[in-house]
């Protein structure tokens, strides 16, 4: 048993539960490092990313999905399930895209990594919720507009070094990164509207900017009362004459 041991490398079965928790977490923040200092080259990339994981991509997803539907209470299952799909089946279909190009791409590193490479556009999610939180003028729109844009840029340019070194055939390179733009794009324009959305309540709906000469009442009630003095007004004046 001990030479199986040393043949095959050390086993974990029998590590306690904190050190397995910890070792899974300082793997996931290499991984996010990756995509903090894209400049790293894409052969180191690939080392980090043999032991493929989707632990951080499905943590990265799950909190930017619960960041968006707390924005839109009225829809907020809908939104998470948006998310969800967006992530999980668009980062499949690009990976599946680039193997029918020709790349050299393995499913599950690209996956994994094009699910760490939404990083940037969860920061900005979690700016643009301080920037609605602090800022109501239109300062906040300028803001959160740049924040997202700034966290697209940053997603694109950390997945597509990876992308790119798959060995495309010629004039096949540019096929291949289509589809990443349009997945950070979509990503991050659903980031954009939903606190645009929710920038609204608070900007508009502030204590004491309702205008005095707006009765209470819902929009069908005031038209009722509309409609039966405007019909006492014409009967008067029918009967008068």
């Amino acid at each position: 048993m001990a030479d199986l041991a040393q043949q095959f490398g050390e086993t974990t079965i029998d590590e306690p539960v904190s050190e397995t928790i910890l070792r899974d977490l300082r793997l996931v923040g290499r991984r996010l490092l990756m995509v903090v200092i894209p400049t790293i080259s894409s052969s180191e990339k690939r080392a980090e990313l043999r032991d493929w994981d989707l632990w951080g991509p499905l943590f990265l997803c799950m909190s930017l999905a619960v960041m968006l539907s707390v924005t839109d209470h009225d829809e907020a299952s809908v939104v998470f399930s948006v998310i969800f799909v967006i992530v999980w089946v668009g980062a499949a279909v690009i990976t599946v895209n680039g193997q029918l190009l020709g790349g050299k791409l393995s499913f599950f590193q690209s996956v994994c990594l094009l699910g760490y490479c939404i990083f940037p556009i969860l920061l900005s999610a979690v700016a643009c919720w301080a920037i609605n939180s602090f800022v109501i003028n239109d300062l906040a729109v300028v803001m959160r507009f740049v924040s997202v844009l700034i966290a697209l840029l940053w997603s694109i340019w950390a997945s597509s070094s990876f992308m790119t070194d798959a060995k495309f055939p010629e004039g096949r390179k540019l096929l291949a990164l289509y589809p990443v733009l349009l997945f950070y794009l979509s990503l991050a324009w659903i980031v954009l509207i939903g606190f645009q959305r929710g920038s609204v309540p608070n900007a508009v709906v502030a204590e004491g900017s309702v205008p005095k000469n707006v009765t209470a009442g819902s929009a069908p009630e005031q038209g009722e009362r509309f409609l039966s003095e405007g019909l006492d007004m014409l009967s008067s004046r029918l009967s008068y004459k």
